[in-house]
């Protein structure tokens, strides 16, 4: 391959990467289930910010999860994932709660690879159980790493997630 070949190569290889970064949406989604539990399983995802229609929110042993509606799915979410938002209820972003540390891996032994202000919104990944602590993968303005499940909230929910 000649230079020039390869200088072009890799100038759209940056370009892909640069786009593939940037479009990737904060959508922290919440799980929607057939049940009012997380022995019940995930028939959608909605995406944060999203308007949904609260069926109804459950009593006793179902207090923490409530029946929604969104486009043409009906199921469960919990009840921490939803916030008043005006005349609405939407399902509310996820935050910092404080600055916090992005990790390489899930747990300080790796290296920081940035910081997170206080009160930014993160795309709030899967989460992994610690021995002191459960760390999350978040994405925040394009970078990827892993920050203490604790350090997260939903903005404006009612209830704790």
């Amino acid at each position: 391959m000649s230079t020039m070949s390869l200088l072009r190569f890799a100038g759209l290889s940056i370009v892909f990467v640069a786009s593939a970064a940037t479009a990737a949406p904060v959508t922290s989604p919440a799980n929607v289930r057939s049940g009012p539990g997380v022995k019940w399983p995930v028939i959608a995802t909605i995406p944060a910010g999203a308007d949904v229609q609260v069926l109804q929110c459950g009593g006793g042993w179902k207090r923490d999860w409530c029946k929604v509606s969104f486009g043409q799915t009906s199921g469960y979410v919990a009840a921490g994932v939803l916030a008043p938002s005006g005349n609405d209820v939407i399902v509310a972003p996820v935050v910092t709660t404080e600055l916090a540390n992005l990790y390489k891996g899930p747990g300080t032994k790796y290296p920081v690879i940035g910081a997170v202000p206080g009160g930014a919104r993160v795309n709030k990944g899967a989460c992994y159980a610690g021995w002191q602590a459960s760390w999350c993968q978040v994405n925040y303005n394009g970078a990827v790493g892993y920050m203490m499940e604790n350090l997260l909230q939903r903005e404006g929910a009612l209830f704790p997630m």
